[in-house]
């Protein structure tokens, strides 16, 4: 069942971040903007998925990376590093906010406080490391595809964009991987092969619907 539901999640994501794309910087900015706050949130459910038990923002991830490879098509460079950067300090704020509404002292009929606790109140080892994964994939992503951009002139986007996935995923679980995760689970080695292998199969499901979308898309808008 989980297998279904992902599936159908990485489609959202994917079809969602090229169409908000689609309509402008401003629209490209807040997705990317929601992506990088609630991925933060999200990396903490723990899901079974063929076998592997594996944390639920992969999709968001890839989702993110895919709607800026789409996007460099059609912007320019600054404008997405405008946009990257609008993200990032948003993510910053958002944990910021959502720590100083923890320290607030409910009142005795509250019973929202544990929620609260259980959602945002993770290790700052975790969310540091995220976020730090976050930005720095997203500018080893930006980079590759826009050298890859260049030497294929703008041919071959679902390559490309494979191409750039794939590395900038196998960065991502790395870094986190050594920054959240070392000395917390006994064998980092597994958890690194079964999150690439996880990770591979979204990019597999991504990139099809991120192919089919975008010729959707420039077909109506020619």
């Amino acid at each position: 069942m989980n297998e279904l539901i992902f599936g159908f999640q990485t489609f959202s994501v994917v079809v969602l971040g090229v169409f908000f794309a689609s309509r402008g910087k401003a629209w490209l900015t807040g997705w990317l903007s929601l992506l990088s706050s609630i991925m933060n949130v999200f990396v903490l459910k723990q899901i079974h998925l063929w076998g592997f038990e594996v944390t639920s923002a992969d999709v968001y991830v890839i989702g993110l990376l895919t709607c800026l490879n789409y996007a460099r098509e059609h912007y320019e460079k600054n404008d997405i590093n405008d946009a990257m950067l609008c993200s990032w300090v948003i993510s910053i704020a958002f944990l910021v906010l959502t720590q100083l509404h923890l320290f607030l002292i409910p009142s005795p009929n509250d019973s929202s406080q544990e929620h609260f606790l259980a959602l945002f109140s993770s290790t700052p080892r975790i969310v540091v490391a995220s976020l730090v994964t976050l930005i720095f994939v997203q500018i080893v992503d930006i980079k590759l595809f826009t050298f890859l951009q260049r030497v294929f002139s703008k041919k071959y986007f679902a390559m490309r964009s494979t191409i750039s996935l794939l590395f900038s995923q196998l960065i991502d679980t790395i870094i986190f991987s050594f920054l959240g995760l070392y000395g917390l689970v006994s064998n980092l080695c597994d958890v690194m092969i079964f999150a690439m292998l996880v990770k591979g199969i979204v990019i597999t499901l991504a990139i099809p619907t991120l192919t089919v979308t975008k010729a959707v898309l420039d077909r109506r808008s020619s």
